[in-house]
């Protein structure tokens, strides 16, 4: 599950971005909401309890969505994932938003700091029951689909991003090397691999992204110097 959203350009450097509505940033729940303490408690006290309908809907929505932005953020090699950029909505959803650093760029002067394939936090596997559950399992199965899926589309995208990458070669994204940035994305689909290896390929990564060093030094940077909790 994802959701897409229009982005209307009316100069090269500026333009309209639709909103998103019913949603609140990770970090202004955590700011505003004085009781909370886990996403894992949120979701009792806003989606009712254990077992009930509300609450294992929404929690399948997370879940789906987790999946869903997870593999795209890999593919895209999205990054300034902090918690000013993650947003839930009133079902349950998780929502990536602000995608200003992606392919070969990142925040930090292109640090290249964000190194995990996906931003996979201890607070979002504890909604999920923990690595070995059966909501974890499923997180996991949720993934090789989505990557499976995409990866039939392969062409279509790289040729996306070729037509962007012409006479656009100086885009930040890009950093003067689009040739770089098409080979790597055409890469990470692993067109070398059959079905059940990218079963594997793509536990993989989940297994690297799991509790990732970077992505909490990363989120505690954010936390303690640009106050994003």
């Amino acid at each position: 599950w994802l959701c897409p959203y229009e982005i209307l350009a009316l100069t090269n450097r500026g333009g309209i971005i639709e909103a998103i509505p019913d949603t609140i940033s990770i970090d202004s729940l955590k700011k505003n909401d004085p009781s909370f303490t886990t996403l894992k408690e949120f979701f009792l006290d806003h989606f009712g309890e254990v077992g009930g309908d509300t609450h294992a809907g929404a929690k399948a929505n997370f879940v789906e969505s987790l999946a869903g932005y997870s593999i795209v953020s890999y593919l895209l090699q999205i990054k300034d994932r902090h918690n000013g950029n993650i947003l839930l909505d009133n079902k349950g959803h998780l929502i990536h938003i602000d995608f200003g650093f992606y392919f070969l760029s990142s925040p930090g002067k292109n640090s290249g700091f964000e190194a995990a394939p996906f931003k996979l936090t201890r607070d979002f596997v504890r909604l999920m029951d923990g690595p070995n559950s059966r909501t974890f399992a499923k997180f996991r199965e949720l993934c090789v689909r989505t990557f499976l899926a995409l990866r039939k589309q392969c062409y279509q995208i790289i040729l996306l991003v070729e037509m962007i990458m012409e006479g656009n070669e100086e885009m930040p994204c890009f950093r003067g090397r689009p040739e770089v940035a098409v080979r790597e994305l055409r890469e990470r689909f692993r067109l070398d691999l059959n079905d059940r290896a990218c079963m594997e390929y793509v536990n993989n990564l989940i297994d690297e992204s799991l509790e990732n060093w970077r992505t909490r030094w990363y989120d505690r940077y954010q936390r303690y110097c640009v106050g994003v909790l």
